[in-house]
């Protein structure tokens, strides 16, 4: 695979590692127009190569890497959502420095200058997922057991350790926790956040109180610049002129 400096489009700054982004396409839940509008979306930003890991790649218009997920699929508890593990130790990508995943239900509509320089001058390996800040100091105090963080976006250079620790027993760890989240939360994980760009196009930014996984925003935030739609309602299902942020989705909107 060749390698090459990526630039960072809105500002003409070369970064001074080789980074990829990447996808996660498994079964029918999401089609290959919201690949293909993530693409569209982040080639705004930046011109770094962009990998979608999937088991099947009709439509879609990017490199894709083939998953077969034959053998999860009876698993107790298993959902697509675990595959991200096993981006982990993708050879296809080991070659670039850092990797910055996005999940489709993401709203690029602002400037995400400051993600992709997270750590870009870091020697170190810092596995870097968003702050779920929505959640609060009560969510968490009530439920302990539960992650404070977000996967919907992530950045890493080599957490090939975190593969073959879920691999010490893959199916009793999808057994045992509702998703990635808690899985790294409960097993120790270290993680470290994001750049506060991010924020929960259904349940905001602040602290929630006690109204946990409530759609008690559901509108754009001036003060970020994406939206994760990581619950109902998904970006096809919302009325562009009851929710104009779709419409960056869609591609009317630019940033």
């Amino acid at each position: 695979m060749v390698l090459s400096l990526s630039t960072i489009l809105r500002t003409g700054e070369k970064v001074i590692d080789n980074y990829c982004f990447t996808c996660l396409k498994i079964g029918d839940k999401y089609n290959a127009e919201y690949v293909n509008k993530l693409q569209d979306m982040v080639r705004q930003q930046s011109d770094a190569p962009f990998f979608c890991f999937t088991d099947d790649p009709t439509d879609v218009e990017m490199p894709c890497i083939r998953m077969d997920v034959t053998e999860y699929k009876d698993w107790d508890n298993w959902w697509p959502a675990w595959c991200k593990i096993l981006i982990f130790n993708a050879p296809q990508i080991e070659g670039f420095d850092r990797k910055i995943f996005f999940d489709l239900d993401t709203i690029i509509h602002g400037d995400i200058t400051t993600l992709l320089l997270h750590d870009h001058k870091s020697p170190r390996n810092h596995f870097s997922l968003v702050r779920s800040y929505w959640r609060g100091a009560t969510y968490q105090l009530a439920n302990p057991e539960k992650s404070m963080f977000n996967s919907s976006c992530m950045i890493w250079r080599d957490n090939t350790h975190i593969y073959k620790k879920w691999m010490q027993d893959p199916k009793g760890y999808v057994a045992k926790y509702a998703g990635t989240d808690d899985f790294y939360h409960n097993e120790k994980i270290v993680r470290k956040p994001l750049p506060p760009v991010f924020y929960s196009y259904r349940e905001g930014y602040m602290d929630q109180g006690r109204k946990w996984n409530e759609p008690i925003f559901m509108q754009k935030s001036p003060a970020h610049q994406v939206a994760l739609l990581h619950q109902d309602p998904k970006p096809h299902t919302l009325d562009p002129k009851e929710h104009p942020i779709v419409e960056y989705w869609n591609g009317t909107a630019r940033v």
